[in-house]
């Protein structure tokens, strides 16, 4: 498991050696950082590569020297640093057009670093604009996984405001402050700075959110909040024998082998070993899984909760899925027909909730949104 520090950053970088250096040196115990990430606006960028990346006089290798770290142990390089819009670079964030712009960056930016595998994150929220670092930290909000941090690291007040200092060095030394005429004001000795860190308890909505998705900030927002809303106050509840299901506070009737299939999927859904769904989908199914004889096995006996076993009904399903005249493209038209009756009964956002979707673009397999903990389970066979 690899930790990344992902971090802000504006026109006074030092932020980044500052808080490479509470993690590794001043923490107890440390805390390895194996990559650094970066997003900045394109002058950011610039005055990174100068002060902290420069092979001869970055103080990025200097501190890596002073502490005997092996620069290569981290990765952190030109490829690291990333600029506010890309190809067109923000200089600055002035307009609520720039803002809006940074929004959507910095959470793709956030969503693409946590989808590394085996990583966990650092979100350092101390440097660069404050537009920046508070979408920073709605944006690991939104996808910060279960061990990731919110971080602010914070300096002493003398020390903060000097642009000469990056980080306690092993031994001590003298640093001068100057005033804007360039006269000498007083002198720091760097034996009494301090540098430590806010380790911030922050909400953690990834669950609420599909990562497969690619949408803007406002849009992700908005779609967690309404699944905050929805949550515990939305139930599914199966009435078999009259062939229809309550889906929060709205009725929806099916035909008697619709209401089976559609069954079916809760019934993955609440034997899966997962407490909480969010984006899982461990209970979907493929459509080989749909027509498999342990499935029709399940449909059937809720089929006979509808029809007796010795109806008319029920033999001639039981006789066609015996027969295989029940193939994948009578589950794919019942799966079609449910989720038509589902879009004419629901409203736009509950009913993405509760079709039956797909994932995956090769071997599709599907399964149903809402969370598990909303099902009525007494109105559940099996």
């Amino acid at each position: 498991m690899k930790t990344i520090l992902v971090s802000i950053a504006g026109l006074s970088p030092q932020i980044i050696t500052e808080t490479l250096y509470y993690y590794l040196i001043e923490r107890k115990p440390p805390i390895w950082i194996n990559e650094v990430k970066v997003l900045t606006t394109y002058p950011g960028k610039q005055k990174i590569m100068e002060t902290l990346l420069d092979k001869n006089n970055g103080k990025f290798y200097s501190f890596c020297k002073d502490y005997n770290i092996n620069p290569k142990d981290i990765k952190f390089d030109e490829s690291s640093v990333l600029v506010l819009g890309g190809d067109a670079p923000i200089e600055d964030i002035i307009s609520d057009k720039d803002s809006a712009e940074t929004g959507n960056e910095v959470v793709k930016f956030t969503k693409e670093i946590s989808m590394i595998p085996d990583s966990n994150c650092i979100y350092s929220i101390a440097g660069g604009r404050k537009t920046m670092t508070a979408y920073l930290s709605l944006a690991a909000q939104l996808y910060g996984k279960d061990d990731d941090v919110l971080s602010h690291t914070l300096v002493s007040p003398d020390f903060e405001s000097n642009r000469d200092f990056y980080y306690i060095p092993p031994e001590n030394k003298e640093m001068e402050v100057k005033d804007t005429f360039g006269n000498i004001i007083k002198t720091l000795n760097t034996k009494d700075a301090k540098i430590y860190s806010s380790e911030i308890v922050f909400l953690k909505l990834r669950k609420f959110l599909n990562t497969k998705d690619d949408l803007f900030y406002d849009d992700l927002v908005g779609i967690a909040q309404k699944r905050i809303d929805f949550c515990g106050d939305k139930i599914v509840a199966f009435d078999i024998k009259n062939t229809s299901v309550l889906l929060g506070n709205k009725k929806v009737k099916l035909r008697p082998i619709e209401i089976c299939i559609y069954y079916l999927f809760y019934y993955f859904k609440i034997k899966c070993k997962n407490d909480f769904c969010g984006d899982c989908t461990d209970c979907y199914l493929s459509v080989n899984d749909l027509s498999s004889d342990d499935n029709i096995k399940i449909i059937l006996n809720v089929y006979e909760k509808i029809y007796s076993k010795n109806s008319g009904h029920f033999e001639r399903l039981s006789e066609s899925f015996k027969n295989q005249n029940k193939g994948n493209e009578f589950f794919m038209q019942n799966v079609s027909n449910i989720n038509k009756k589902l879009k004419k009964h629901l409203n736009a956002f509950e009913y993405p909730v509760y079709r039956i979707s797909k994932t995956g673009n090769y071997g599709k397999r599907y399964g149903i949104f809402v969370d598990k903990r909303n099902v009525k389970r007494e109105t559940l066979y099996g």
